[in-house]
C-alpha cells in the first residue's frame, strides 16, 4: 500500500513550486529512507492523477479543473 502520509506531506510542500532535489531534501527528515527515484515515481503518479503539475522545472500542486466558482 502506498504511504499516504508521504503523499500528504508532498502535496503540502507543493503549495509552492519546488524542484525534485528540494522536495527530496525537505522530505528526507520525515522519511529517512526515501530515495529520489521513489519520490519521482510518486510525483509521476500524482501527475497522471491530476494532483501535481510540472512547469519550468518545478513541481507544484495541481488545481482541480472541474471546480465551479
Amino acid at each position: 500500500m502506498r504511504d499516504k502520509r508521504l503523499e500528504a506531506h508532498l502535496l503540502h510542500l507543493l503549495r509552492e513550486p519546488r524542484t525534485l532535489e528540494d522536495l527530496h531534501t525537505q522530505l528526507q527528515a520525515l522519511h529517512p529512507g526515501l530515495k529520489k527515484a521513489t519520490l519521482f515515481a510518486l510525483l509521476v503518479r500524482l501527475r497522471r492523477e491530476g494532483k501535481v503539475a510540472f512547469r519550468e522545472g518545478h513541481f507544484l500542486a495541481g488545481k482541480p479543473q472541474d471546480a465551479d466558482p
